[in-house]
């Protein structure tokens, strides 16, 4: 599973915590799609527990905000994962 972020407004920690509000809202007033809202949930948990979200800031523009650029998090291997255009980039 991947999770597509939208930074066209905001950084990538904002839209993580974002995502991660909207998922537990919709996960207690949904019974559907449990499943699906839980490894989503798993995916950004780790990545608000995990990421230097200052780090991969300054260090990729594109996660800074303000822009269009396709940027999806995922986790593979029990790893997290973030790619940008398609290019798997170094995580901090």
């Amino acid at each position: 599973m991947h999770i597509k972020l939208d930074l066209s407004k905001h950084c990538i920690e904002t839209e993580i915590k974002k995502l991660h509000d909207q998922s537990i809202f919709q996960y207690f007033k949904s019974n559907e799609s449990r499943e699906k809202l839980e490894e989503g949930l798993d995916i950004l948990q780790m990545a608000l527990e995990k990421l230097n979200c200052g780090k991969l800031r300054s260090t990729y523009a594109e996660l800074a905000g303000h822009n269009n650029d396709d940027i999806r998090l995922s986790k593979e291997k029990n790893e997290l994962v973030i790619r940008i255009n398609g290019a798997r980039i170094a995580i901090f």
